[in-house]
């Protein structure tokens, strides 16, 4: 009977966090404006704090650098920090990272969070920043890839305008 009950609770509270967070799903349904561009590795910042693991894996802390972001969206165009965290293999240059970022420009800033994974020392992630400045209230969702580490990130998204700001 205990583990019906446990049952039980696990699944009303899975339903209202459901019912909880359908509201602001709803919200995200505003006017998106979609950009593409790309974003350019410009000077390592920190090189963060490297603690082998073993067999040639590696945990990364605090890792900063600056790229340059120019795209479509004079909005998402500017100078982006970067704080970069992960679990890579040296040998493979695979593993995945996460972080987060801070682009800049003259009317604003987005801050956020991105995740990804490397392979062979190639990039993919997703990102969600959010706006201050003139894009306060705003949201952008956006994709990252690049072949190998010799080239910038290709990036696109888009820019959510949900009124909030106003």
């Amino acid at each position: 009977m205990k583990e019906k009950t446990s049952r039980m609770v696990v699944l009303f509270v899975a339903v209202a966090l459901l019912m909880a967070f359908a509201p602001v799903a709803g919200s995200a349904r505003g006017n998106k404006t979609h950009f593409a561009g790309t974003s350019c590795f410009v000077e390592s910042i920190e090189e963060g704090i490297w603690t082998e693991l073993g067999n040639g894996i590696w945990r990364v802390v605090g890792l900063q650098e600056q790229y340059r972001e120019e795209t479509g969206d004079p909005r998402n165009t500017g100078d982006n920090i970067v704080t970069v965290n992960m679990i890579v293999d040296v040998t493979t240059g695979s593993g995945p990272y996460w972080g987060t970022f801070n682009v800049v420009n003259d009317q604003g800033s987005w801050s956020g969070h991105f995740t990804g994974r490397l392979d062979n020392w190639a990039g993919s992630g997703r990102a969600t920043g959010h706006g201050s400045g003139a894009y306060e209230g705003l949201v952008s969702q956006a994709t990252m890839s690049r072949p190998n580490p010799e080239v910038c990130y290709e990036i696109s998204g888009y820019v959510v305008e949900t009124g909030a700001g106003e």
